[in-house]
């Protein structure tokens, strides 16, 4: 008896496991979205430990698919940058058409083995049961082709379908319909909440799924997706050929006309043209950014075809690192003469849409910042908080990351306030880029910094605009390992025109100026006003060796940087 106990305890857990999935399963999908791999489970933490949490993936298609080259990647709610991998591959393994595959945390308590495990402490990707995203990409961090995502709650991130499905309850999960089949691109139809959760392994019972390899799959991706007016990124559509009837005489072609180029542009798979691998049904077209472009993003479309009359219709947008029209925070002078060459890299000039600065490499932080700020960059929208590397730093550069500021006793303190950039979410987030802060003290950072920003965006919202510098100097050591020079006090100056156009010319002996020098050791008082830290712009300059305003009529430059505030 004790023997037939035995045997029969995993056909139970089996029983178990596919009665818990057959009340969310109703009939075979009528097509599959995704070609081969999706997502097909997922708990973002148990009730007892956060972290008790798992990915499951599955082989919807009709062949076998080799996971090396593929990754498992997430991103937090309003995240720009993936995090992870939970999962990478860079061997041969192989999963067959129907098999699942399941990828679980280090504190993972379910009862079916990881295939592959993670420490989410380690890789800092331990998924928010509120709101985050998951993907499978095909490639690189943050630019491989995502084959396959999901999002849930009320994430902004990029990685989800359609409408994103409910957060899941703890120890419950978010499981695909159909038994794992069901893929309409639409995360809201396509997950139901499973109680418990039943995560499924690579030896668990396979599901193949009808109608998978009828669809003609493409993915569109540029490298790099953020560069500067006359830089080149690659441009690629990935192609997955249907296999019922398999795909022939496949093509690709892409309106480019958002960048100059042309309506009807060919990608290439012939090894030319950016193209790397001849036949690889990877389409490329390697396209330049007109030099004269001004920055904000651009939408780019592509149509994949194949000889059987499938067509799949692709965007992809890319962000033009430049200042928007009529907002160059340098129409009054560079202060430094920083320069867009690699080799300055101490004053490494850095444009984007919403503000430009000079950027030092040994120092890890800003020289200067610039922007401009009027009403129009005044919104509703909330503080993103996604701290993050700025990836548009030159290949080899040291990327500060968030985490270089921890334990040190200092606020990563913005230089472009978000505050000056509430208009929409990729604005604001724009600030919250590792190259926008210096290490501050939280009596300066939240006390007359925090309180002369205000006073700006007051006048900003009073009919003016404001073209304002601000940066650290000196030094008080360092953080990071060495890596970010503390500064020994943070600067600004602000010059203040009243809306209008041709605002070099408008600039009179009366325009108004504003510097201000706050230390940034203690003591200091938290509650101190920003009028106690005034100076002239000759002052600041003095200290940082800049030259600020620098195209204006010399007589009338000398004469608004000389006179200290008094309003």
């Amino acid at each position: 008896m004790r023997k037939l106990i035995f045997f029969l305890t995993p056909l139970l857990s089996f029983a178990a496991l596919f009665a818990a999935f057959n009340s969310i399963e109703s009939a075979k999908p009528a097509s599959s979205t995704s070609p081969n791999l999706v997502i097909s489970q997922f708990q973002a933490g148990g009730t007892s430990n956060a972290n008790d949490e798992f990915i499951e993936i599955h082989n919807i298609g009709p062949s076998p698919v080799d996971l090396n080259g593929y990754r498992v990647v997430y991103r937090s709610s309003s995240g720009t940058s993936d995090v992870g991998p939970m999962a990478a591959w860079n061997s041969t393994t192989i999963l067959q058409p129907g098999q699942f595959y399941l990828i679980a945390s280090t504190s993972y308590t379910g009862s079916a083995a990881p295939d592959l495990t993670y420490d989410p402490t380690t890789c800092t990707c331990s998924l928010s049961a509120s709101a985050g995203g998951l993907a499978i990409r095909q490639g690189n961090q943050n630019t491989g082709t995502i084959i396959d995502a999901v999002g849930w709650g009320n994430a902004t991130n990029i990685f989800f379908e359609g409408t994103r499905t409910t957060a899941p309850p703890n120890s419950s999960s978010k499981a695909r319909d159909e038994n794992g089949c069901k893929d309409t691109d639409n995360n809201s139809a396509d997950f139901l909440t499973l109680t418990p959760s039943a995560p499924r392994n690579s030896s668990s019972p396979s599901v193949q799924c009808g109608s998978a390899g009828t669809t003609l799959f493409a993915a569109f991706a540029a490298n790099p997706s953020s560069l500067p007016p006359g830089a080149q990124t690659l441009l690629t559509v990935t192609v997955v050929p249907a296999t019922t009837p398999p795909s022939t005489g496949i093509a690709v072609a892409g309106n480019l006309t958002s960048i100059g180029g042309s309506a009807s542009q060919t990608f290439y798979d012939d090894g030319t043209n950016g193209d790397v691998t001849a036949g690889d049904n990877v389409f490329s077209f390697l396209a330049t950014i007109p030099a004269n472009s001004s920055g904000g993003n651009r939408t780019l479309t592509a149509t994949a075809s194949d000889a059987q009359g499938r067509t799949v219709n692709l965007n992809e947008t890319i962000t033009v690192n430049a200042p928007l029209p009529n907002e160059d925070p340098l129409i009054f002078g560079n202060p430094s003469g920083a320069t867009p060459d690699v080799a300055n890299e101490n004053n490494y000039l850095m444009p984007k849409p919403q503000y430009t600065l000079s950027y030092n490499r040994m120092k890890g932080t800003a020289n200067w910042v610039g922007w401009r700020l009027a009403s129009n960059w005044i919104g509703s929208t909330p503080r993103q908080d996604n701290f993050r590397p700025d990836t548009s730093l030159p290949n080899g550069w040291y990327q500060v990351t968030s985490q270089d500021y921890s334990g040190s006793g200092y606020d990563r303190g913005h230089m472009c306030p978000s505050g000056d950039r509430t208009n929409s979410v990729e604005n604001n987030s724009a600030t919250f880029l590792m190259t926008n802060m210096v290490p501050q003290l939280a009596a300066n950072n939240q006390g007359p910094w925090e309180d002369f920003e205000s006073y700006c965006r007051t006048l900003a919202s009073q009919g003016n605009e404001l073209y304002i510098f601000s940066g650290p100097v000196g030094s008080l050591g360092t953080i990071a390992q060495g890596r970010v020079t503390i500064p020994e006090y943070t600067w600004k100056v602000v010059l203040v025109l009243p809306n209008g156009d041709n605002d070099v010319s408008r600039v009179t002996k009366a325009t108004r100026t504003i510097g201000i020098i706050v230390p940034n050791f203690g003591p200091l008082d938290i509650n101190a006003p920003w009028r106690n830290f005034r100076v002239s712009v000759d002052q600041v300059e003095r200290l940082t060796d800049y030259d600020f305003f620098n195209v204006l009529p010399k007589l009338t430059q000398e004469t608004i940087e000389r006179r200290k505030d008094r309003q």
